[in-house]
């Protein structure tokens, strides 16, 4: 959505400066006259864009922050995903071994040992 807002943005201000250079060509003015619109539309065109691309470094700046937080939300359900899976795999592993010493018994038992 904003990557849509930033184009239409650029295409404006590229209108924007296409038309102020036609209109300045076209202008019945004198040539110092025409210098200074030039001028003012030179630092509007400047202003424009300093503030279009402030805005991009901003949204830039979002989304890394974004990033790094959902990596780190990552990060930590791993851990969490892992340690949870390391004490099942140890319940698992004892369960396993009191049944194995349960038929050992029976085992002994039936053999007479």
């Amino acid at each position: 959505m904003k990557n849509n807002s930033r184009k239409i943005g650029g295409a404006f201000l590229l209108g924007g400066v296409i038309g102020a250079a036609v209109a300045l060509l076209y202008a019945p003015n004198s040539g110092a006259e025409t210098r200074k619109e030039i001028s003012r539309t030179a630092r509007r065109v400047k202003n424009s864009t300093v503030d279009l691309i402030e805005d991009a470094i901003d949204d830039v700046n979002e989304f890394t922050s974004d990033l790094r937080r959902k990596a780190s939300d990552v990060i930590g359900q791993g851990v969490e995903l892992s340690d949870k899976a390391k004490k099942e795999i140890a319940a698992t592993l004892d369960r396993g071994q009191k049944k194995i010493e349960k038929q050992r018994k029976k085992l002994s038992e039936a053999l007479g040992l």
